[in-house]
């Protein structure tokens, strides 16, 4: 794993959430902490490429656009915002659900730069969030926390982990997972880079290591995403970026076929919201003209065994 390139998607990312709530009088995702994990120079430096990536994305947009600040907000409202806030949100909306039903167990794979640890207000004095992520990008994550003199809340667990090699279910039993309670899990931005097969590799480990009725909640891309007649330019250009990144997207699903294949799993499809759902629940009737986009899809697992 390249350490760089994670650290850096873990920071495009933060400072898209950051961007948003600092910019929107009504936030979709209101991450408030985001900001405060990223040095000065870093935002500049974040904000001048997207600034910058205009020619890529709409060059007519760009000649017309004369300002900076112009610029960046096009393209973090057009190409970034919507799909990272939204993904947010919808995961932490169902665990506000998953907590009022006896959830005390909130597993973020894949963490990242994830900010909730430091939002959390008003949760059950037994509540445990585990962290996983690749231990390089937790290292950083960590380092960055005493860095900024950010004190690490008592109820958070760091969980290294190498997807490629360790056992997520043995890595989390020893940092105090308890397989007797119900859990949460979200996994978000990277199912699209996973090939299938360890895509379900994984949820059979979690379902083999979790009550029936703990959840698991990811975003996807539908298989027309990988058909060039139907996919839409903006996908087009995603996957044109992160094939040159050497991180390729490559799965997507049929939304009418995903609770079939997902049985040998052991799970269940309790939500499958599709970009129109999406667009309903978090962008309708906005005046800033954020929207969900093409191609992406929210799901909701529940485990069945």
């Amino acid at each position: 794993m390249d350490k760089t390139k994670k650290s850096l998607t873990a920071l495009v990312s933060c400072f898209a959430r950051g961007y948003h709530a600092s910019k929107s009088s009504h936030p979709v995702f209101n991450d408030r902490v985001a900001h405060s994990l990223l040095h000065d120079e870093e935002k500049q430096l974040i904000a001048a490429n997207w600034a910058n990536a205009i020619a890529f994305f709409d060059p007519e947009k760009g000649a017309a656009l004369k300002t900076f600040d112009e610029k960046l907000e096009w393209v973090m409202n057009n190409q970034t915002v919507p799909q990272l806030v939204s993904r947010a949100r919808y995961a932490e909306d169902g665990l506000v659900s998953a907590i009022a039903r006896g959830v005390r167990q909130y597993v973020i794979l894949g963490a990242g730069l994830d900010t909730f640890a430091l939002r959390q207000e008003h949760l059950p004095d037994d509540f445990i969030i585990y962290e996983v992520d690749h231990p390089a990008t937790q290292a950083f994550k960590v380092n960055r926390l005493h860095e900024m003199g950010i004190a690490i809340p008592a109820n958070v667990k760091f969980v290294p982990l190498d997807f490629k090699h360790d056992s997520l279910r043995d890595e989390l039993k020893r940092s105090g997972y308890d397989e007797q309670k119900y859990a949460y899990f979200s996994l978000l931005g990277v199912v699209m880079y996973l090939e299938k097969r360890d895509f379900y590799k994984l949820l059979s480990s979690i379902s083999a290591m979790s009550m029936n009725g703990s959840s698991f909640v990811f975003d996807y891309l539908d298989d027309t995403a990988f058909n060039d007649k139907l996919a839409s330019k903006k996908l087009t250009q995603m996957r044109q970026i992160t094939a040159q990144t050497g991180e390729p997207m490559v799965t997507g699903f049929d939304p009418f076929e995903l609770d079939r294949e997902l049985q040998e799993c052991n799970m269940l499809l309790y939500e499958n919201l599709s970009p129109a759902n999406i667009n309903e629940l978090y962008f309708a009737a906005r005046e800033d003209g954020l929207h969900a986009f093409d191609h992406f899809h929210f799901a909701h697992l529940v485990v069945h065994k």
